[in-house]
């Protein structure tokens, strides 16, 4: 498997999301190959509230990194940040992905827990990235390629699963909050998913605004959000894996 296609399948993970996560160290159910990057295109008059981030120093690649010594008020925040995401059944709105080369892709995405979710990018890119609560699939549709990789591999699961706790299932590495934000920085706790999962909250009202995934390496692949709706349930077919047939393609 290329080192390209390993990328794509990190920021499947951040969703959000499959372009710079070598981490997840998982052998896909179909090889790739290597294509250029789709012309970024940024979004036009897209605003986010980043800065809580700033605030988070990132650990050199391979640096070991101890939990941290929650207070009383970061634990209640983050059981409340468990309320909203356990409420959070069905879900849509747009994104912007930025990766670590600063290349972006923008696009609809839709949020079904558990476990499932659709990222649909616009033109000119031909990637969708979909999970079905048991496999995440990276979809090209101008290569005609499909690599999947189990859902519990990535660290996405942690805001996707049936029951949410992170003080339960995620070590929680840093956390940053002030008056209109929180950014909580965290791995999973069971050593089956690779790299890290940063996500962002506005304040005082929780909703979540952007997550990034950091790969071993110390890539980020971030996913900023916009125009969030509680969506409609779709059905599981909206949720299922395209059908791409191709000679050099295994999908057993």
């Amino acid at each position: 498997m290329s080192s390209r296609s390993v990328r794509r399948a990190a920021f499947a993970c951040a969703v959000c999301s499959a372009l710079s996560l070598p981490a997840l160290a998982q052998t896909p159910q179909s090889t790739d190959q290597q294509t250029a990057p789709d012309p970024a295109s940024p979004a036009t008059g897209w605003a986010t509230q980043s800065t809580p981030g700033t605030g988070i120093r990132q650990p050199a690649p391979g640096e070991a990194q101890p939990p941290l010594v929650l207070s009383s008020e970061q634990i209640s925040l983050v059981r409340g940040i468990n309320d909203y995401l356990n409420n959070l059944s069905n879900l849509e709105g747009r994104f912007v992905q930025t990766d670590h080369r600063n290349e972006r892709k923008k696009g609809r995405f839709y949020v079904q827990r558990p476990g499932r979710l659709r990222f649909d990018y616009s033109a000119p890119s031909k990637l969708r990235i979909v999970s079905d609560g048991e496999y995440l699939a990276i979809e090209d549709h101008d290569l005609k390629t499909v690599d999947k990789f189990p859902l519990e591999a990535t660290p996405i699961l942690l805001f996707l699963g049936e029951n949410i706790d992170l003080l339960r299932d995620a070590v929680i590495l840093q956390m940053h909050q002030d008056e209109s934000a929180v950014a909580i920085v965290m791995v999973d706790k069971s050593g089956n998913a690779g790299g890290q999962l940063q996500l962002f909250f506005k304040r005082p009202e929780l909703e979540l605004y952007e997550w990034v995934v950091t790969d071993a390496q110390g890539l980020d692949t971030r996913i900023q959000l916009a125009d969030l709706i509680a969506g409609n349930k779709k059905s599981k077919g909206f949720f299922q894996s395209s059908s791409i047939e191709l000679d050099n393609i295994d999908n057993n």
